[in-house]
C-alpha cells in the first residue's frame, strides 16, 4: 500500500496518523508506478487537476495498476451547471486563458476544474480502460461523480 499527495504537510499528517503505510509526496502528474497495485483509489484530487493534465493523470493511474486492476475515481461536481457559466465569463471577462469548467474565484477554495461527464469518459476509453460502474453523490451544492474503472 502506498499513499501519495502533492502536500508536504498531508503526507507528513498521514505518516503520523498511519505509521505503517508508505507514503510519497508527488503530484498526480508525476505518478510513475508500473503494474504494481491491483487497486487504486483517487478520491478529492481530481478537481484540482487542470483540464490539460487530465489525460496524462488517468493515463498514470490505469499504468500503476495490474492487468485487470480497479480504480475507483471521484469528479467532484457542482449541482447548479450555471454557476460554472458564469465563472467562466468571469475569467473571460478578466482576459484568463481558462476552459469552461474552470473555477478559481474567490471564495471557491481555490482551482478546480469541472469537467463535463462525457469528457471524463472520453478521457477513460482513451487509456484503454473499461468504465464498470458509476453513481452519484449529492451534498448541498455539490456533488461526486463515482467511477469504477477496470485496467486493460
Amino acid at each position: 500500500m502506498v499513499g501519495a499527495d502533492q502536500s508536504a504537510g498531508m503526507v507528513e499528517q498521514a505518516r503520523v496518523n498511519h505509521p505503517e503505510v508508505r507514503f510519497e509526496q508527488i503530484g498526480l502528474q508525476e505518478l510513475a508506478f508500473e503494474g504494481e497495485f491491483d487497486a487504486a483509489i483517487c478520491i478529492d484530487a481530481m478537481e484540482h487537476v487542470p483540464p490539460e493534465d487530465w489525460p496524462r493523470v488517468l493515463t498514470n493511474l490505469r499504468r500503476a495498476l495490474r492487468p485487470g486492476g480497479h480504480l475507483h475515481l471521484t469528479v467532484e461536481e457542482v449541482v447548479d451547471r450555471n454557476e460554472l457559466d458564469r465563472a467562466f465569463a468571469e475569467a473571460r471577462a478578466a482576459g484568463l486563458p481558462v476552459r469552461h469548467g474552470e473555477d478559481a474565484r474567490e471564495g471557491t477554495g481555490g482551482y478546480h476544474y469541472y469537467p463535463d461527464r462525457d469528457q471524463v469518459r472520453i478521457w477513460l476509453t482513451e487509456t484503454g480502460s473499461t468504465l464498470l460502474d458509476e453513481s452519484d453523490e449529492r451534498i448541498d451544492d455539490y456533488g461526486y461523480y463515482h467511477l469504477l474503472v477496470l485496467a486493460p
